[in-house]
């Protein structure tokens, strides 16, 4: 175990998890010391688990970017990690470092967000993420759990097969989550029916879903474009998109539910 005033890690042998936390702000040795420990943990106990606490202090000194980026993800690749985690309230703020981080680690690494230590564990051994197997049955269960009434089957099914790319989450044969993308690949993507179980929000699912839905369009998008990504959120959801770079303008949103005779 390493302890400082800065932060304190130990390895947790009943979880196989480095368990890395930051007391507060830190820089240079003060940053690197208690980091290099944890490497040695992970480079003891092969494949296991880096979960980070990050909710009292992170670091944002450029030099301590960089050496992290050339050195500590580099040797981190070779002990055989493949989960980082966080532990970050839903809003941060420090969303910016976090988001440098999570785009370089996401390189090598499957990266998990959640609000506790216990979250990011039932995600890493709990959770199942399915890609385009969403159906009309399973959609309709998830959006009556938080909207009420859902639409017929019959629609939900012409839906699911003109979806571009649709994510679902299950906790063991439960479905938790799901979110769903259309348009029309040039110019235009719309995100569409983010939801998930009220029991299970807060936990980092939101923001699984829309990283992959993000993550789709990149990988199918025009490269060297810019694209619309669109999506329309409740005032009380907007702070969670906004992380994601989305923003409101002046435009309003005009819907009609229109009858078909």
């Amino acid at each position: 175990m390493f302890e400082s005033e800065f932060a304190k890690t130990e390895y947790i042998e009943k979880d196989n998890v480095v368990f890395h936390v930051w007391r507060k702000e830190a820089h240079f040795d003060n940053y690197r010391n208690p980091v290099i420990a944890s490497l040695e943990m992970l480079r003891e106990h092969k494949n296991s688990i880096f979960i980070v606490d990050a909710r009292n202090g992170f670091e944002d000194v450029k030099e301590d970017v960089e050496w992290g980026f050339s050195f500590f993800l580099p040797e981190l690749k070779k002990t055989g990690c493949t989960v980082w985690g966080f532990i970050l309230p839903e809003v941060s703020d420090i969303e910016g470092e976090i988001d440098l981080w999570t785009k370089e680690i996401e390189k090598n690494f499957r990266v998990i967000r959640a609000e506790s230590y216990e979250d990011i564990l039932k995600q890493v051994n709990d959770y199942k993420i399915r890609y385009n197997e969403l159906n009309a049955e399973e959609f309709c269960l998830l959006w009556e759990s938080v909207w009420g009434q859902p639409p017929t089957l019959e629609q939900t099914r012409l839906a699911m097969e003109n979806t571009l790319f649709r994510i679902s989450v299950f906790d063991e044969d439960k479905i938790i989550a799901m979110a769903r993308v259309i348009g029309d690949k040039g110019l235009c993507y719309y995100i569409k029916d983010v939801i998930v179980r009220p029991e299970y929000q807060g936990k980092g699912l939101g923001r699984i879903l829309i990283n992959e839905l993000l993550k789709y369009i990149d990988e199918n998008g025009v490269k060297d474009t810019n694209i619309a990504v669109e999506l329309c959120a409740m005032p009380d959801k907007i702070p969670f998109y906004e992380k994601f770079g989305f923003h409101s303008n002046e435009a309003q949103r005009l819907r009609i539910m229109y009858h078909v005779n």
